[in-house]
């Protein structure tokens, strides 16, 4: 085995992967649920 499957088969490696993987899952679903919340129109034009 090669120092680099050592390397990003180690415990530290695969947790920082999870944990930017988790972030970057959670940053978009984030982002869906307030875009789905918007209104389509600005309210602007529904007042008037």
């Amino acid at each position: 085995m090669n120092p680099l499957e050592t390397f990003l088969k180690s415990a530290p490696v695969k947790h920082a992967f999870s944990l930017l993987v988790g972030l970057a899952v959670g940053v978009l679903f984030h982002y869906l649920l307030f875009r789905l919340t918007l209104p389509v129109q600005p309210f602007i034009y529904v007042a008037f």
